[in-house]
């Protein structure tokens, strides 16, 4: 009786392995959404192309074999649009030491600068 049960939790516990190990080698493969995010360097001309483009979405390939999707914000039926600049952000641009960047805001918006 003994050796009747043994026998059937060895076969259980090697087919359990089995069938564990086989599901475990066919989901090996990583989808976009498991991978790290990934900061990606978009040169100037990049944005100056994308920003002069007539489409809202799309990707962009860099000649570093890699490249990025874009996503264009719609702006209201006006193309302008008003970002007000505290005093604060002001003294934050002029006292950082690159030359350009972004500055986001409380307010979700943000805005771009090029110091002269």
């Amino acid at each position: 009786m003994k050796n009747k049960i043994v026998a059937t939790l060895g076969i259980t516990g090697v087919l359990a392995l089995t069938f564990g190990l086989a599901n475990n080698m066919q989901s090996s493969t990583v989808s976009a959404q498991e991978q790290p995010d990934k900061i990606t360097v978009i040169t100037t001309e990049e944005q100056n192309m994308v920003e002069s483009l007539s489409t809202n979405e799309g990707f962009v390939p860099q000649a570093n074999g890699t490249g990025f999707v874009f996503e264009k914000e719609k702006l209201t039926a006006s193309k302008d649009s008003v970002i007000v600049i505290t005093a604060q952000e002001q003294n934050i641009v002029e006292e950082m030491a690159e030359q350009a960047g972004f500055v986001p805001q409380e307010d979700g918006f943000g805005f771009f600068y090029i110091k002269d």
